[in-house]
């Protein structure tokens, strides 16, 4: 099944910027697989022996703190819940539910050496590295829609908007990042 992108009428690639040297870039993050995984309170121990022997990691991740292997991730978004990308997996209905999330988000990937301080133009989170250190994620706004950012590496953020939003969400962070010098990636 082909997926449109929710970006597709505004998603113009190309460096826009009155100076040289480009501070932002943005990518639309295409063909995403995310799947939620919502544990029973009373299950989390036998969710972390499954999923530790299904993903061959050591250890499910703390809250608001994730885990990237290959080319996939485990995020823990909320106590109970954890976002997995890119990756099948069966879960007893006895442990957890799973929801495919993959057609409800867009994502977008911002690097840059000013990432931080442009997104902290819109969301309410101290980026900080001694606050949000790489591989740490948060649940959090921009213009009161609920979006979730993931904090790849010191310079690379990963932006999940929902779908309906995320032509609107979009054009403003372009408006933002005018200041900054950007370019748009390829997808």
């Amino acid at each position: 099944m082909h997926r449109h992108s929710a970006l597709e009428t505004l998603y113009k690639v190309g460096k826009f910027s009155t100076n040289e040297k480009q501070f932002l870039t943005f990518k639309e993050l295409k063909s995403l697989e995310i799947l939620q995984i919502a544990c029973w309170p009373d299950k989390i121990d036998e969710l972390n022996n499954l999923l530790t022997k299904k993903l061959s990691i050591k250890n499910i991740p703390f809250f608001n703190k994730g885990i990237v292997f290959e080319n996939k991730s485990l995020w823990r978004m909320e106590p109970l819940k954890w976002w997995l990308f890119n990756k099948e997996i069966e879960v007893s209905e006895q442990i957890a539910t799973i929801l495919d999330m993959s057609h409800a988000f867009t994502g977008i990937e911002i690097k840059g050496d000013n990432s931080s301080l442009f997104l902290n133009r819109h969301l309410p989170v101290d980026l900080r590295a001694k606050n949000f250190p790489d591989l740490s994620s948060a649940s959090t706004a921009i213009h009161h829609v609920s979006v979730k950012l993931f904090k790849i590496s010191s310079n690379n953020y990963h932006l999940y908007i929902p779908r309906g939003f995320a032509l609107s969400i979009w054009e403003i962070l372009l408006e933002t990042a005018n200041q900054f010098g950007y370019e748009v990636l390829e997808r």
